[in-house]
Order: C-alpha cells, then sequence, then structure tokens
C-alpha cells in the first residue's frame, strides 16, 4: 500500500499542450460537409460517426475534426451533437460563388487562436520550414514535443490549401496576386574586366540612371551574369526575392547545365 502511494505520489502528471488544430482546414471543411448531409443541425455524434465508418466517439480521427472545426468556427457542441454555425453555412452555400467562399475559408484560418498568433508573426514574411516551425510552435507557443510536428504540418497544410503561401512567403492580403516576375539573363561584355575590379563589382549595387539595381557577377570566361531588380521594391518585395532565389536559382542553373 505504502509502495503505490509513494509511486502514485511520484509519477509525473501529463503534459499537457496548448490548443491547435490537429487536422488541416480542408479535412475540416470536407467534414462539415458530411455533417450538412446529414441535416447541419443538432446532429448526433452517432450519425456522423456512422457516415465516417467509425463506432467510438473516442477515435482519434473523429476527436480531431470535431476541435479543429470548433477552433476554425465551423461548428459548435453540446450534448454529444453537433451544429453548424453560420460561417459554415456560409462557406457550404456562398451567395458569390467561389471567391466568396475562398474568402471565408481565408476568414476561419484567422480564427484558431494560434494561428491568429502566428498570422501576426509571419504575415508578408518567409515561414519556416515544417520541422523548424515545430520547434518553434514547441519552444515559444507550448505545443508539446509529442504533437509539434503535425501542429506544424496542418498549418502549412492548411496555409497551402487556401493558396497563402507564396514561394514560402505567407501572404494574406494579395491573394490571387500573381508575383511580379525575376529574370535572370547572362549577357556579354564588352569590355575585357579586370579580375580585382570584377570582384570589387560582385560586393556592390550599381544604380543605373536611378531606375533600379543592377548586381554584376563576373563569369570565368570574361562575361558577367547580370541580376537587375527594378526601383521601387518594398521590404516585402525583396524577402520574396530573397526567397525566390534561394528556391529557384538552384534549379535554373542546373537546367541550364543540361542544355549547355
Amino acid at each position: 500500500m505504502g509502495s503505490q502511494s509513494n509511486d502514485t505520489l511520484n509519477k509525473k502528471p501529463r503534459e499537457k499542450s496548448a490548443l491547435y488544430p490537429a487536422v488541416s482546414i480542408s479535412d475540416c471543411y470536407e467534414f462539415i460537409k458530411q455533417i450538412d448531409s446529414l441535416g447541419g443541425k443538432s446532429v448526433s455524434y452517432a450519425s456522423i460517426l456512422n457516415l465516417m465508418g467509425l463506432t467510438s466517439p473516442t477515435t482519434k480521427s473523429f476527436l480531431s475534426r470535431i476541435g479543429a472545426s470548433k477552433q476554425f468556427g465551423f461548428i459548435t457542441t453540446g450534448s454529444s451533437t453537433a451544429q453548424l454555425t453560420d460561417l459554415a453555412r456560409r462557406i457550404l452555400y456562398p451567395s458569390s460563388g467561389e471567391v466568396e467562399r475562398q474568402k471565408l475559408l481565408i476568414e476561419a484560418f484567422s480564427n484558431p487562436p494560434l494561428y491568429a498568433k502566428l498570422i501576426g508573426r509571419f504575415k508578408d514574411k518567409a515561414v519556416p520550414a515544417s520541422g523548424q516551425l515545430g520547434n518553434i510552435l514547441m519552444n515559444e507557443y507550448r505545443i508539446i514535443k509529442q504533437v509539434k510536428d503535425n501542429a506544424a504540418k496542418c498549418f502549412l497544410d492548411s496555409a497551402n490549401y487556401l493558396g497563402l503561401l507564396s514561394n514560402g512567403v505567407l501572404c494574406m492580403d494579395n491573394v490571387g496576386e500573381q508575383p511580379q516576375s525575376i529574370v535572370f539573363s547572362q549577357e556579354e561584355q564588352s569590355e575585357k574586366l579586370d579580375s580585382a575590379e570584377s570582384l570589387q563589382e560582385v560586393n556592390n549595387f550599381t544604380h543605373p540612371q536611378e531606375e533600379g539595381y543592377l548586381f554584376e557577377i563576373p563569369t570565368m570566361g570574361k562575361k558577367t551574369a547580370r541580376f537587375y531588380i527594378p526601383d521601387g521594391v518594398t521590404e516585402k518585395d525583396i524577402d520574396y526575392i530573397k526567397l525566390y532565389i534561394e528556391k529557384m536559382l538552384p534549379v535554373f542553373l542546373d537546367n541550364l547545365k543540361t542544355e549547355l
């Protein structure tokens, strides 16, 4: 008896995670379609489980969808029933078609408390890769280790589903806009460049007639690769260009090698 009591006292309490959507918004969208097919109002858990081919209301996939759908503002629950919210109904039956549905889904994406914080932090900035984002969630947002990777994946999956990630940058205000083109080109240089001067060119931006910014990289064959950024770019544009270069320039160069 004494030993069991000591074991009970020494047993560590189970670590509890901060609230997060355990499935993506696309999974929740499909889930509310199922609830709607059953009437949408005071639909019993038993009816939803039967439609999903499940038997127990404690099944992880069911609880995850119930919890995440509540966080997105799609449903309310009570007495083992689920009811669609007005937001969910407007998403399922938009008055103005797909454009309205998309805007409403993006509105719902901002509803979970965790996502509201992440949007505030990463809006118009590059979102870290899933592994790094998971560590951030654990270290700064009280998401426990066991679920941090799934929490990060669900956030990224939801943002991708809604078209909010443009080359890794979280763009909440310009959904549907096309990013500005970035052109990489190689041009012959008419005059031979002294190697010391060429290296100096690499470390400096030039301002041709104040119309933009030209970055030159000398090649081994006395030619120059040039990268031009137009005048008037914003800090957001610079972040986007940097990320685009990091992701797309290696692909461009590898494809160029195959053509040479």
